[in-house]
């Protein structure tokens, strides 16, 4: 059964659209193709009050949740702060969450979008009243206030968005501004403000579904608003947002609010005022109201990934130190192993042994391995590509058996990640297996197979100058030793075929290839 802890936000949970077969692939980056427990595993031994699964948990998952407060909060005592009483609010509400997506992949994404949502509403929270339920007032230790907004540049995922709607979304998000903040730091008006946010968020999700959902080809979905006053004069109603929210429910934008509520930028009064809104709607209005909103915040979560900054490393202990003395370690041993019949005298606590404590700390010392390199081969090259002022992304090349792929490139750093978008399925027996062909001549690096579930996260790599393109072949299931199919397609890594900066980068001066040049 789902339940959320007392005063904890609703968790968004995966679209229907997102379940796939739970079997993976050996290249996934799935915790059980390690025989080590994921995210939900470890969030739900902590649960059990076991520190060590919670410690790995915050290992695999600080840099996210400190990247938000760094982008928060103007001190950085006060961002050191937001980010210990977040996970003490996580230690809290572990054993009430239960992560049961059909795939470890889902369950991995659903977790760090919880975690996120959580961490954003607890830190606007203590950065507008500095003080949160359970927990008391006057929390953080400067009370300095927000991080000066409008410094950053969008990434390739918010580049969607006009400059003006990126700059709303950015303060909203990534400054934990409300909407009104909002309005008077960009000195524009309030209906203003509530439209460039909506229509930021719908255009992120349309972006995210066709990445990640193979859903493309849909107009534009702001287009779709577009009410002229000629119909707002026939018809009586109008589909602008105004400078009040009765006003606004009254002219049937309510499920529209519910874009500005997944961004925690509605105040407290004006929320008060949606949750009796909402009392009086049926239960089918409810229904596609919270839909809204977890869609919502499962795609500014995924949008904003690139916050990511490591935590000061004194952080753990301080927040340890806060926790009650539980099980220093034995879930995590017994979640790696056969379960045991508890102890008969009433307890069910076992004894622990010195060897048990020898096992609990290999252990935990291979899961933090296991959790650095899951970091350093997934999203963190994908925060650092998109950082990178070098930063640059290949054409989107169009696949023969349909769908598409685009490289992002940052040949400072030697790295790189893929993303793809409406792939179709290899076929029953077959996966997708990419491989980089080195500018020497010499025989193709395989990037390991992949499923058409795989594909919907970016894949990354290392050493881009080694390689002068990536290749997508379909081969038999396990893989082959070279290529054994025709190639769907190819990404060049080494011309740029954009024209001008991407995101804050530069152009990079190798002159693209003729069109003789290119090789299928």
């Amino acid at each position: 059964m789902k339940k959320n802890a007392p005063g904890l936000p609703d968790r968004p949970t995966a679209p229907e659209d997102e379940a796939v077969p739970a079997a993976t692939s050996a290249s996934s980056p799935a915790a059980t193709d390690l025989g080590l427990p994921g995210l939900d595993d470890l969030l739900r031994l902590a649960g059990e009050g076991d520190q060590a699964s919670f410690s790995a948990f915050y290992d695999a998952t600080a840099p996210w949740v400190y990247g938000l407060a760094s982008s928060i909060f103007a001190s950085e005592a006060d961002a050191d702060e937001a980010t210990v009483l977040t996970y003490v609010r996580v230690w809290d509400a572990a054993p009430h969450e239960r992560f049961d997506d059909d795939s470890v992949r889902a369950r991995h994404r659903s977790v760090l979008c919880w975690l996120e949502v959580l961490a954003h509403e607890t830190m606007t929270r203590l950065l507008r009243e500095d003080s949160l339920p359970e927990y008391g007032a006057g929390l953080l230790p400067d009370g300095a206030g927000a991080a000066e907004g409008g410094h950053r540049q969008p990434t390739t995922v918010l580049s969607v968005l006009t400059p003006a709607q990126f700059q709303a979304l950015d303060l909203a998000w990534a400054g934990g501004r409300t909407y009104r903040q909002v309005a008077e730091e960009l000195g524009i008006a309030v209906p203003t403000v509530k439209s460039r946010l909506r229509d930021a968020v719908q255009r992120v999700s349309k972006r995210y579904q066709e990445k990640f959902l193979g859903r493309s080809g849909e107009d534009d979905p702001v287009l779709h608003r577009a009410v002229t006053p000629e119909i707002a004069a026939r018809t009586g109603t109008t589909r602008n947002f105004t400078l009040n929210l009765s006003q606004d429910l009254e002219n049937g934008l309510a499920k529209e609010w519910a874009d500005l509520v997944a961004l925690d930028a509605v105040a407290g009064p004006e929320r008060e005022e949606l949750d009796r809104f909402l009392s009086r709607q049926g239960p089918e209005f409810t229904t596609l109201w919270r839909a809204r909103i977890e869609g919502a915040r499962r795609t500014v979560t995924w949008a904003f990934r690139g916050l990511a900054h490591e935590p000061p490393s004194e952080l753990l202990d301080e927040l340890l130190h806060r926790l009650p003395a539980q099980d220093v370690g034995m879930g995590l041993v017994d979640g790696l192993g056969p379960s045991e019949s508890p102890d008969h005298g009433g307890t069910g606590k076992r004894p622990v042994k010195k060897w048990m404590l020898v096992v609990a700390g290999l252990l935990i010392l291979v899961l933090g391995v296991w959790t650095i390199v899951r970091l350093i081969v997934g999203p963190d090259i994908v925060s650092a590509v998109d950082r990178a002022e070098d930063s640059f992304t290949t054409r989107q090349v169009s696949l023969t058996d349909g769908g598409s792929m685009q490289g992002h490139i940052s040949k400072d750093q030697d790295l790189a990640y893929v993303t793809f978008a409406g792939m179709p399925s290899p076929g029953e027996g077959n996966v997708f297996q990419l491989w980089l062909f080195p500018t020497d001549g010499s025989a193709p690096h395989s990037l390991g197979t992949h499923t058409l579930e795989d594909l919907q996260d970016p894949v990354t790599f290392r050493g881009v100058e080694r390689f002068r393109e990536l290749v997508v072949t379909i081969e038999p299931e396990g893989g082959s030793e070279t290529p054994t199919s025709a190639s769907l397609g190819n990404v060049d890594l080494v011309h740029q075929v954009t024209q001008g900066p991407i995101y804050g980068g530069h152009p990079n001066s190798t002159p693209a290839p003729s069109e003789e040049g290119d090789e299928g």
